[in-house]
């Protein structure tokens, strides 16, 4: 005897020629089969009938059922699918949810409007059908702003704990013509380096140094950190420099600018500046042509080459004009290819001119590794001055011997003189020497000569101890003087009670030779060591 179709569970019949649909109360003939009934489930109930749902009872009839009272073993009926899908009531569940989806608008930079757009609801109803998407009103007007003054209230006591920051900032000009100021902050919490954007303001009138003091000591009294702040970053702008002075904050020019400015000058010799305007004119032509673009991915494809693109310069980022040097000499054979088959195409590079190009690369190389590098917000950067510097210079020696050209030799002899006058600088710096001293990677290795090293030294004990002496005059300010009297008259060996002196200086040369004694390591817990916890605010000072 053959077994009962499964039909049977979701159907019933109503006579002898038609069935009911439990689910959705559509009637179906009988043809003396249930062929008729499962093509029904599996197109419109696929969900139910793939899954191990079973109804042996009418939907009218399951709230009554209910009352019967708890079976010992728990079903998968109608009804729990019914509960599957209808939505989350206000509650845990539901909070909890909004709270991960408007982090998600916020972390991601997601448009409010994500929630709306049809893919996305239909992804997020296959993880959790019960789940609603907040509206785009809901999101402005509630969730984003509680979920802003829960992250504020716990940066603020982050902030409060953090006793020393540094803060960077930078001022531009906004597409709409408006200026704007950011304001990032560096400090240690939890033994990890953060940097958390704490204003981006929109300066009315004059961009001077004194409307820019006036809105970074704002911001920083705002955020309870303007009397923790040791030290402000920006770029090299005189307005930002003098800013800083009158905020009486320690100003470390940006590397990562001077860097910048560092090479742009060697595109002002006038062999590189030609070749630069006739390589943009290049990339310009592929950008703007697809007829020039398809020919040129129609002979990439022909040679098997990868299908790479040109890469556009960006005038405020010196090393885009690096890569797309780059990408031209990679793309060099089907570039040339390309050109001599599209009409109005601009003039090609040429040889000689192929030659400059890879020799110019050759020099900029180290300092695209160094703005790559010294770019980092989850790791320390001030320490990495010195060394990148000493680096570069290194490079520019051994790439000396490799460069023929006449045009490549004007170009390194111009690097090499800017390299002079824009980084040197930075390795008499006081707060870069110590924060590259204090590097538990470097110590004394941080240096190229036997005088750097001595110097570096001398100022971290001057400097140990100037805080040494504060430290104790705060006590001493604190604390009673105990008496160093035995309290027994006549004693003539009394001054053998009195307890020896030691000198902040004593101290601080202590400290300095035990810690530099130790040996280097490679990681920067060691940075968090008592003694030298306070160059950490030297450390945090971004560049």
């Amino acid at each position: 005897m053959s077994s009962k179709s499964r039909a049977w569970e979701f159907f019933k019949k109503t006579n002898e020629k038609f069935a009911k649909c439990s689910l959705c109360k559509r009637e179906y003939k009988l043809s003396g089969n249930t062929t008729n009934l499962i093509d029904h489930m599996k197109r419109k109930h696929n969900e139910v009938w793939s899954s191990n749902v079973s109804v042996t009872q009418d939907v009218d009839t399951t709230e009554q059922n209910e009352q019967m009272g708890p079976t010992p073993k728990k079903r998968n009926t109608l009804k729990n699918y019914y509960d599957r899908s209808s939505k989350y009531p206000d509650g845990k569940t539901k909070k909890n949810l909004d709270n991960k989806y408007v982090r998600m608008i916020a972390v991601d930079m997601e448009p409010l409007r994500k929630g709306e757009h049809e893919g996305f609801r239909d992804f997020v109803n296959a993880l959790d059908s019960r789940y609603e998407i907040p509206d785009t009103t809901k999101l402005k007007k509630k969730l984003l702003p509680e979920y802003y003054e829960n992250v504020k209230q716990e940066l603020v006591i982050a902030l409060s704990k953090a006793e020393h920051v540094s803060v960077t900032t930078d001022l531009w000009t906004s597409i709409a013509n408006e200026g704007i100021l950011s304001v990032t902050c560096h400090f240690f919490h939890n033994e990890k380096l953060i940097a958390p954007l704490l204003e981006v303001v929109m300066m009315e009138g004059s961009h001077n140094a004194e409307n820019i003091a006036s809105v970074l000591d704002a911001t920083l009294s705002k955020w309870g950190v303007r009397s923790k702040c040791e030290a402000i970053t920006t770029d090299n702008a005189q307005t930002m420099i003098n800013a800083a002075v009158k905020l009486h904050l320690r100003h470390i020019p940006c590397f990562a600018h001077t860097l910048n400015l560092t090479v742009t000058d060697s595109f002002a010799v006038t062999c590189l500046d030609q070749i630069l305007k006739k390589c943009k004119l290049i990339v310009t032509f592929f950008k703007m042509s697809t007829l020039a673009s398809d020919k040129l991915r129609a002979i990439q494809r022909e040679l098997n080459k990868a299908e790479l693109r040109v890469i556009q310069e960006v005038p405020t980022r010196w090393n885009s004009a690096y890569h797309m040097l780059q990408r031209l000499v990679t793309m060099k054979t089907e570039l040339t290819l390309a050109l001599n088959e599209c009409n109005r195409a601009p003039p090609g590079v040429n040889a000689d001119e192929y030659l400059i190009i890879q020799e110019t690369i050759q020099i900029l190389e180290p300092f695209d590794l160094a703005t790559t590098k010294i770019s980092g917000e989850s790791y320390i950067t001030l320490s990495l001055v010195i060394r990148l510097i000493r680096g570069i210079k290194t490079k520019l020696a051994e790439v000396e011997s490799q460069i023929v050209t006449e045009s490549g030799k004007k170009i390194l002899l111009c690097v090499k003189a800017s390299v002079d006058k824009r980084l040197s600088p930075y390795e008499n710096r006081t707060p870069v020497v110590l924060a590259t001293i204090l590097d538990p990677r470097f110590k004394k290795k941080g240096f190229k000569t036997s005088d750097e090293e001595k110097r570096a030294v001398q100022w971290l004990e001057k400097a140990y101890a100037s805080h040494l002496s504060k430290e104790r005059l705060a006590e001493e300010t604190q604390q009673p003087t105990p008496s160093t009297s035995s309290g027994t008259p006549g004693d003539l060996l009394e001054f053998l009670d009195v307890p020896d002196v030691s000198t902040p200086l004593s101290n601080s040369l202590l400290d300095v030779r035990q810690y530099l004694e130790k040996p280097r390591t490679l990681r920067y817990r060691v940075l968090l060591t008592k003694w030298c916890h306070l160059w950490i605010r030297i450390g945090t000072t971004e560049v």
